[in-house]
């Protein structure tokens, strides 16, 4: 067998074993971005939320940048503010949101959505996981089954019905 296609043959290896090795180690990280969150402090991750959503007029405002938020919005893109609470900016976040009443701590990564909820006290919460009260994990799911969730479960529930009865 000549160098070249020894050369060759070795490279069509590696290309192939790439993406795997890359799908792996996202997975691990997610898993380890994961472990983190759950054995965080989140009385003081909450405490940190509670804290933005009161001084978040003082923070630097990304929104024109964003694009995809309510114009109330704070958007806060890194380089996260030196006034930004600590216990937030130590979680390294993709982007923080600030609303009246929550804030979300996005740190999602390659093809995994990943997210802090914190709510202001007395605000309506949801979630996927729930933390403590007023902080919950969320990925996308609302376990909950506030709001659009709970519409598309009686819609579901309603197609079931009307099928069995035909």
């Amino acid at each position: 067998m000549s160098a070249n296609l020894k050369y060759f043959l070795f490279a069509i290896v590696i290309l192939i074993l790439i993406p795997p090795a890359l799908f792996v180690a996202n997975l691990v990280h997610i898993q380890m971005r994961i472990y983190h969150l759950q054995h965080a402090d989140h009385a003081r991750i909450l405490s940190a939320c509670r804290e933005a959503i009161t001084n978040r007029s003082s923070y630097r405002n990304d929104n024109a940048q964003w694009g995809f938020v309510y114009k109330d919005d704070v958007v806060i893109l890194p380089p996260l503010p030196d006034n930004l609470p600590v216990a937030i900016r130590e979680l390294r976040p993709r982007d923080v949101i600030i609303r009246d009443d929550s804030v979300l701590i996005d740190l999602s990564l390659p093809f995994c959505r990943l997210c802090l909820l914190g709510f202001k006290l007395g605000a309506k919460q949801y979630g996927t996981e729930k933390y403590i009260d007023g902080l919950w994990f969320w990925n996308g799911n609302d376990s909950t089954k506030n709001g659009a969730s709970q519409a598309m479960i009686l819609w579901f529930s309603f197609t079931i019905e009307v099928r069995q009865m035909s």
